[in-house]
This record gives structure tokens, sequence and C-alpha cells, in this order.
């Protein structure tokens, strides 16, 4: 068992390069917010003798390209990393190799690392990268994605490259003033190529790494309360992405063997655009996936982070694509997982998705049902983690729950169960802290600031008023320590809100007792009369 971990990890290198005096391979100062590593993307000669060094053209490529990221320093790894061929199932060996590679990126002092390789047929690169950020079960499914690169000198390869290494700036920042400068970094950086998107470019001559990096870039932004370059990042994807699932799906078996080309009502042949569209709906080449074991990890990690920004989008209510399709997706993720026994964090995320997705279409179509069986795919979910363990990922759960609850609540049209809710919210609060996730702490108690809100303004009580008003101002706080401006101008929104009704209730207060209640009863009054 030890050596099939091992080989795993390592294969065609014995030994570690420590850097000691190559000062080539330093490409930066030590005192930088991350540190990178570039690993070998080309198997060493099975003949060549231990410490001989060999040029790797793709390095070289992958370390012009990051260079110029600023706050950002990398080394050289002198070992080619493969993930194991004897595993039993493709996707954990992926994970595994994936965890192994940041096992050896710490003995460097190192957090984030590429790695690859390169396929001497045609010169395509396929181009991993973890992390320790990417590590949080936040981000499991999206562990194995795979960066595939057509032409790698191409302009296109060199900004996926730094969009991954910003996206990692941004995740590692912590303050308000430096994650704001990374977002900020991040977005110029996608803000150039979403013109492009617009235009009808998907990037085919840098590859499929391209759009994929993009995506990821835009997720990124999206968990920091940017979701404007979510339908770009869906729009990029989506051929790459139907292509995937189209290799998977089951294709109908026709009959006569052999379909006619398509005709007009006059017998003419149809055009191009004509044909594309009968195109089939994505979720319906999900639906038509019976054998999981076709899903392979890259195409797993592809689904995951395209899932995850139509998700967004629906937070977002940008209309870029349908909770029909988000639903599909996960359903399948959900599937392919349990069939590959993955682990239960694993399905608890994609459970959580599914979940997530069920809640916000229900939401959208005012179907309580919808909403209804989304909180029951959160409960699964919630009891097949350790809080202790995986706190990030269970207060999201937590918190996805709770809002199921109050959707239902407010579909519905009765009062928000807020003695369910809040101790939810809360216990989501205590399992998630403030400095190492700002904005999912702040959005929990943002929604928890909103429950007080709704019930007190509508009992008129002056106690949970106040908790709102107190949870708005640190909600404000949180999201302001994140970087998320728009959700801190909402919370600052909401803040004043709860001010202005205590204010009313104080007046009231000060009518009653001024005058002996006679507010109260000619209220009550003027209400019978009514």
């Amino acid at each position: 068992m030890v050596g099939l971990v091992f080989k795993s990890l390592i294969t065609g290198a014995d030994t570690v390069d420590d850097m000691g005096g190559a000062a080539d391979d330093v490409l930066a100062a030590d005192d930088v917010l991350c540190r990178y590593g570039i690993a070998r993307f080309t198997p060493p000669e099975p003949n060549a003798h231990i410490g001989a060094s060999v040029d790797d053209e793709v390095a070289d490529v992958v370390k012009a390209a990051v260079s110029s990221v600023p706050e950002s320093a990398g080394v050289r790894i002198d070992q080619f990393f493969s993930p194991n061929p004897d595993a039993a199932d493709p996707f954990q060996a992926m994970r595994e190799a994936q965890l192994g590679v940041l096992n050896v990126a710490h003995r460097k002092d190192v957090d984030t690392v590429f790695w690859g390789r390169q396929d001497p047929r045609n010169g395509y690169l396929d181009l991993h990268m973890v992390s320790d950020a990417l590590a949080s079960s936040l981000y499991d499914l999206m562990l194995p994605q795979t960066y595939s690169f057509r032409q790698l000198t191409h302009p296109d390869v060199s900004e996926a490259l730094r969009i991954l290494l910003t996206a990692q700036l941004v995740l590692k920042s912590t303050g308000g003033e430096q994650r704001a400068l990374q977002i900020a970094r991040l977005a110029a950086v996608l803000e150039d190529l979403q013109d492009r998107i617009h235009g009808g470019d998907i990037f085919s001559q840098g590859g499929a790494g391209v759009g994929l990096a993009y995506g990821f870039g835009a997720f990124v932004l999206s968990e920091t309360g940017d979701r404007s370059y979510c339908a770009s990042a869906l729009r990029v994807m989506e051929p790459y992405i139907r292509k995937m699932v189209s290799e998977a799906s089951e294709k109908p078996v026709s009959a006569t063997g052999k379909t006619a080309a398509p005709t007009g009502l006059k017998g003419e042949s149809l055009d191009a655009d004509n044909a594309g569209a009968q195109e089939v709906p994505l979720s319906t080449l999900l639906d038509g996936i019976s054998d999981f074991s076709k899903i392979n990890p890259r195409t797993v990690a592809a689904l995951a982070l395209y899932g995850a920004l139509v998700n967004w989008s629906l937070i977002a209510n940008l209309k870029a694509r349908s909770g029909a399709l988000s639903i599909a997706i996960w359903r399948m993720l959900e599937r392919r997982i349990e069939l590959s026994m993955g682990s239960p964090v694993d399905r608890a995320l994609s459970i959580c998705k599914l979940g997530e997705a069920m809640v916000l279409t229900g939401k959208d179509k005012e179907d309580a049902k919808l909403v209804d069986k989304g909180a029951a795919h959160y409960r699964r979910a919630i009891g097949m983690i350790n809080a202790r363990v995986h706190g990030p990922l269970y207060a999201t759960i937590a918190y996805g729950l709770a809002e199921a609850i109050v959707s239902s609540a407010t579909i519905r049209d009765v009062t928000i169960p807020d003695t369910q809710v809040v101790p939810v919210f809360q216990a989501a609060l205590k399992v998630c802290t403030r400095r190492d996730h700002p904005y999912i702490w702040g959005r929990i108690m943002f929604a928890l600031a909103t429950v007080y809100l709704t019930n007190g303004n509508l009992h008129k009580d002056i106690e949970m008023l106040t908790h709102a008003r107190m949870s708005y101002s640190q909600a404000y706080e949180a999201f302001n320590e994140a970087g998320a401006k728009g959700a801190a101008r909402a919370a600052s929104g909401g803040y004043t809100r709860s001010e202005n009704f205590l204010s009313q209730l104080g007046h009231r207060k000060t009518v009653m007792d001024a005058t002996g209640g006679v507010g109260e009863s000619s209220d009550k009054g003027a209400a019978n009369a009514s």
C-alpha cells in the first residue's frame, strides 16, 4: 500500500531539489503574499543518471507567464508528478496525487504548485494546480481540475496562467485592503477577456484550459460578492462542457441505421444556423448518462465548476442558465461520487449544491414543495460531515438549510419560524471563523439579521430589532474584511432600516406613555373599524 501511495506521488525522480545554490530557480523575493512552485512537465529520460539537469520548455513557459504577477514568488521543483494508474478509481487517484504534490510543496515552503504533463505526440499540455486553499473541503470536487492547453506560446495561455495565480492570491489574502487589491487585479484580467467572450471568442486556439481558467477566476470573484463575470464564464465554458457530457451520454440508436439530412418544407437542405437550432439541451444530455464510470476526473471537476457558476448566477438573478440545468448537474455528480465510493465530504458537498439549486429554483418559481425538497437534501448533507473537521462546509450547509426554511415560509406567506432558524444560523457562525472565511461568515450573519428584522418589525419586538441592528453591523464589518463592497452596502442598508424601525417603535412608545395608552386603544379601535 505504501508503495502505491509513493507511486501516485512521484514518478521518474528520486531526489528532492532543495533549491540550495540554484539562483536561477528563484523567481522573486521571499517577502511575498503567495509562494508557488513549478514542477517538471516532462518525465526524465529512463537512462539519465541521478542529478542530471534536463531542460523543461513547458516549465519555462509557465515561469515566464506567472512571473509578472505582483506579490508572488516561485521556485522550481525538479520532480515529475503523475497519478497512480493502478488506482481503483481515477478520481481518487487524482485527488491523492494532488494532495501528495501539496505535501512536497510544504517541504519547500510553497503553498501553490503548477504541475502536469505534456503529450509528446501533439505537444498539448494538461496542467494541474493545487494549493492550501483548494485543499479545503469547500473545493474538494474541483481538486482534480485539468487545464488543457494547445499552443503553449499563445498569449491566451499566458493570460490563463496569470488568472489562476491571481485567483490564488485572492484566496490567500487577508484583511479588507489587501483582499480588495487582489480582487481588483483579478477583475482587471477577466475584464480584458470578457469583451472577447461577448464577441463570440471561446479561446479555441489556446485550448479548453483558457476557458476553464476564466471560469475559475469568475468563481473566485463570485465568492467575494462580484458575480458580474458569471454569465460570460458560463458562455465560454459551455462548448467544452457540452463536449465532455456528449462523450459520456448515451447516443440514441436509429432504427433505420442512417438518418437523412434535414430538409425544409420544399426539400431544400437546412443551413448550419438552422441545424444548430436543433441542439440538444445540456440538461437532456446529463439525464442521458447511465454509465457514470464514463465521467472521468476532469469532467467531474469541470462540471463542479460549471454547476457552481450556475448556482451563483441563480443567486444573483442573472437568468444566465436555468435552475433545471443546475439540478441536473448536481444530481448526476452525486450519483457519480456515490458510485465511486467517494468520501463523505464529496457526497455532502454535491448534495449541498443540489439542495442549493433546488431552493434557488423553487424561490424563482415560488414552488414551496421544491424548496422543501432542497431543505431535505441539506439535512442529508449536514449529517454526513463533522462540524469540527470541516467547519466551513458545515456552516455553508447549515446556512443553506436555514435559508430554505425561511424561503419556504416566505412563499407560503406565513411567519418565519425564528425559533427554528435562529439556532441553525448561530450554530453555523460558531463553526466558521470570521477571520478565515469572512464572506461566508458575513452571509450567515446577514441572513440572521434579516430574520431578526423581518419578525421584529412584524411583532413590534424591540429586542429582535436590536439584534438585527447589531447583526447587520457585524455583517458589514465582515464583508469589508472580505472585500465584498456590494454586500457591505447591503448590510449598511439593513442597519439603517433596523435603526428606522427602532426609532419608530421608540416614538410610538413615547406617545403611548405620554397619553396613558390612548394611542394603543385608538389604534385598536381603528383596526376594528376597518
